[in-house]
């Protein structure tokens, strides 16, 4: 999971998301080996990229789209090693982090879904990728919560 934050501050995100979820929420750690059920949340200030033996890689690379860690970076690295098992979403946000990305995870033959542009705050992150990913679903947070469910 990558959300856009400030970065150099301490955060409970990872606790938050947590509460409730029948899953383990945990910030990934450099090096750490992908276990399943579990949802690794990209720490400030990092990407984080997924390697062919299926740990975690944490980099300080230049931001992309402003944006450390970046949506576009992970989705890239995700679906060069999970192909067309990879599922991105794209919820709201105010860049086009997350655009390229998703049409990368597309060339692979995974699936993609855009949150609904209605029901989104700020819908430029998921009108870009609609705009360059027109196959991808665009779903309410209810029926992406439902997908997520029923698929994982």
């Amino acid at each position: 999971m990558v959300v856009h934050r400030l970065k150099n501050v301490q955060s409970k995100l990872d606790e938050v998301l947590q509460d409730g979820c029948p899953i383990a929420v945990r910030e990934a750690e450099d090096k750490e080996l992908l276990h399943n059920n579990t949802i690794y949340l990209a720490p400030s200030n990092y990407h984080l990229l997924i390697e062919r033996d299926k740990r975690i890689s944490l980099s300080v690379s230049e931001p992309i789209n402003f944006s450390r860690p970046s949506i576009d970076v992970t989705f890239y690295s995700v679906a060069e090693v999970y192909g067309k098992n990879t599922t991105g979403i794209i919820l709201t946000g105010a860049n086009d982090d997350g655009t390229k990305g998703l049409q990368f995870i597309e060339q692979k033959g995974g699936t993609c879904i855009v949150q609904n542009l209605e029901e989104s705050q700020v819908e430029v992150m998921p009108r870009s990728a609609l705009l360059f990913t027109p196959t991808a679903k665009e779903l309410t947070l209810n029926e992406i919560s439902d997908f997520i469910n029923e698929q994982f």
